[in-house]
């Protein structure tokens, strides 16, 4: 008589005759990553080495200041883009910025209102990149904003941008708001 249903699986087992499973070191798999493999064996594990601004930090490249900069510019555009782009489905939770100061939804035009002072803060941080120039601006998009690895030759336009930021974003320090 023939056995049914699949052969049985080739390996270790518990007691209760489950499959033993390797158990795989996820610090050693972190460091394999394409995007970490680049950097020295000892900053691999960083926080900062998930995004190319943080390598470019973690080498040396960007200063701190620039780095937070970039940072944060990248917070001050995803808040504006929640306030000015429609619901999609696979942009984080899929639900944009519903306004409450929205003019259809009846709030006072004098009241301060959360979109409107979004909108401050993503002008006045672009008017500060967009004074280092173009290409600056289009190096610090491209890096800080979608993570995207510093394109060749443009490291020093994307140093000017970020010192820019910096500047701009100057009075916030830690434990201090600028966003």
């Amino acid at each position: 008589m023939a056995r049914r249903g699949r052969k049985r699986k080739i390996g270790l087992r518990h007691p209760g005759g489950d499959l033993v499973r390797p158990q795989f070191d996820v610090r050693s798999l972190a460091t394999l990553q394409p995007h970490r493999v680049w950097l020295p064996e000892e900053k691999r594990m960083d926080q900062k080495a998930a995004s190319p601004l943080g390598c470019l930090n973690l080498l040396g490249v960007l200063s701190d200041a620039q780095y937070l900069a970039g940072v944060r510019y990248a917070v001050v555009v995803g808040k504006y883009r929640a306030v000015i782009e429609t619901p999609r489905a696979t942009a984080g939770a899929g639900r944009g910025y519903d306004c409450p100061g929205d003019p259809r939804c009846g709030r006072d035009p004098g009241e301060s209102c959360e979109c409107r002072q979004r909108k401050e803060r993503y002008e006045g941080a672009f008017l500060a990149v967009i004074e280092a120039g173009q290409r600056a601006a289009r190096a610090v998009a491209r890096v800080a904003v979608h993570g995207e690895q510093c394109p060749r030759g443009a490291l020093p336009d994307l140093k000017r941008g970020l010192d820019a930021l910096a500047k701009h974003f100057g009075g916030a320090g830690r434990g201090q708001r600028s966003e």
